[in-house]
This record gives structure tokens, C-alpha cells and sequence, in this order.
């Protein structure tokens, strides 16, 4: 059960980090296709939101602007994009520049390539915050195996390889069965204390 507990829980905290770090390259990624070798064709912003993040016992946290966007492919298919991050002066009807990677609409985005220097700088602040989580989370697995596992072990065994059992005890002495007759006799010569 120990085992389950530092080995498995850390190696999905690893999993999960690992996980992190894919999705948050591929975002990037399909970025940079959709501002390098994208199609740009016009769209109208037609709805916007904003979703609150609070911390624990309702203390504020960060707000995160949502935009859904509606544009028409050259092929004449009405597509919608939701998208996070965009900027805050966007507002529903507003006309903007959408951009997507040659037949591949569904990886549109709105934000301007001018956020290229932002958007590098957020991915590299998490995918460096994800790489230390990781480690940690293996430093711990690698930690436990090479240095508590082994304790306990020893600890247990008394480092013979076997379950330690309580050590072999000499006997104890018997006790007497019977009281002393040979004490000395109580002492006369104490002065008795003054009344």
C-alpha cells in the first residue's frame, strides 16, 4: 500500500504535468501555423465573456476574456471560433482578422500576430513551471526508491534480509520466596526529637 501511495501518486502527477506541457506545444504551435502559413480572411466578433477564476474562501483571482467569432471560409462554410486570451477592446460586432493554417479552419485563431512575443513568453512561464513540477514529482519516485524504500526495509529485516524477531533474553533470576531473616537489628543509639 505504501508503494501505491508514493510510487503511483507521483507518477500520475508526472503524467499529468508531461500532459500539460503537450498541450500547451501543440497550442503554440498551431499558433505560429495559423500566423505563418495561414489563411486570412475577415470575421465578426458576436459574442464575448469573461470567466472569473477565484482562489480558495472566495478571495478575487484573474479574469480570462472569451470571444466567439463567426467567419466564412473562401470555400463559403460559416465556421465559429471561441478563443480565450483575445484583447479586451474586442467587443460582439466588432470586424476582425481571422487566421488559420491552409484547409484546416478548425485551428483558426484571432489574435494578431502581434501577440506572437506574448504568447512565447506565456508558454515558455508554464512549460517551465511544468518541467519543475515534473522533476519534482520523479525526484520524489527516485527519492522514495533509493532512500526510504531501503530504510524501511532494513528497518524491518534488521538488515539480515529476514523479519527481524526479538532478540533472544537471558532468563530472569528467580525471586525469593520467602522474607530475609538475617537483617541486623534496628539501631538503639538515635536520639530520640525534642518535644
Amino acid at each position: 500500500m505504501r508503494d501505491v501511495f508514493f510510487l503511483a501518486l507521483p507518477a500520475l502527477l508526472a503524467a499529468g504535468g508531461i500532459a500539460g506541457m503537450v498541450a500547451v506545444l501543440v497550442r503554440a504551435r498551431r499558433l505560429q501555423a495559423a500566423w505563418d502559413s495561414g489563411i486570412a480572411v475577415e470575421g465578426r466578433c458576436v459574442a464575448g465573456y469573461v470567466v472569473t477564476r477565484t482562489h480558495g474562501h472566495g478571495r478575487p483571482g484573474h479574469s480570462i476574456w472569451h470571444h466567439v467569432h463567426e467567419f466564412t471560409t473562401p470555400e463559403g462554410e460559416v465556421r465559429r471560433l471561441e478563443e480565450a486570451g483575445g484583447p479586451r477592446t474586442v467587443v460582439p460586432g466588432d470586424t476582425v482578422t481571422i487566421r488559420y493554417p491552409h484547409g484546416r479552419p478548425d485551428r483558426a485563431t484571432a489574435l494578431p500576430p502581434a501577440a506572437r512575443s506574448r504568447t512565447l513568453l506565456g508558454t515558455g512561464c508554464v512549460m517551465a513551471f511544468l518541467v519543475v513540477f515534473v522533476l519534482a514529482a520523479l525526484s520524489f519516485m527516485g527519492f522514495y526508491l533509493t532512500v526510504f524504500k531501503p530504510m524501511w526495509h532494513t528497518a524491518r529485516t534488521g538488515g539480515t534480509g529476514s523479519t527481524r524477531t526479538a532478540p533472544d533474553l537471558p532468563p530472569l533470576p528467580s525471586l525469593p520466596t520467602t522474607w530475609p531473616t538475617d537483617l541486623p537489628p534496628p539501631p538503639t543509639d538515635v536520639p530520640l526529637p525534642r518535644p
